[in-house]
């Protein structure tokens, strides 16, 4: 599951990056880092909504 949200937001960071160096010449960093964390976030908690609950006890099937 780390994996799979953690791939997205490093190619995010990198997109953001090459454009601001390309278009602006000049790389804001902190916030590529911080949307890139954010993004890291979210596809975090998708990821982990994916999970289907396991709804029976442990104790019932004894």
């Amino acid at each position: 599951m780390l994996k799979e949200s953690i791939q997205f937001p490093l190619i995010n960071f990198g997109v953001l990056t090459l454009y601001q160096f390309v278009m602006n010449n000049e790389i804001r960093w902190m916030d590529n880092i911080g949307v890139g964390f954010v993004t890291f976030l979210i596809m975090l908690l998708y990821n982990w909504s994916k999970v289907p609950y396991k709804w029976k006890k442990e104790k019932e099937d004894e």
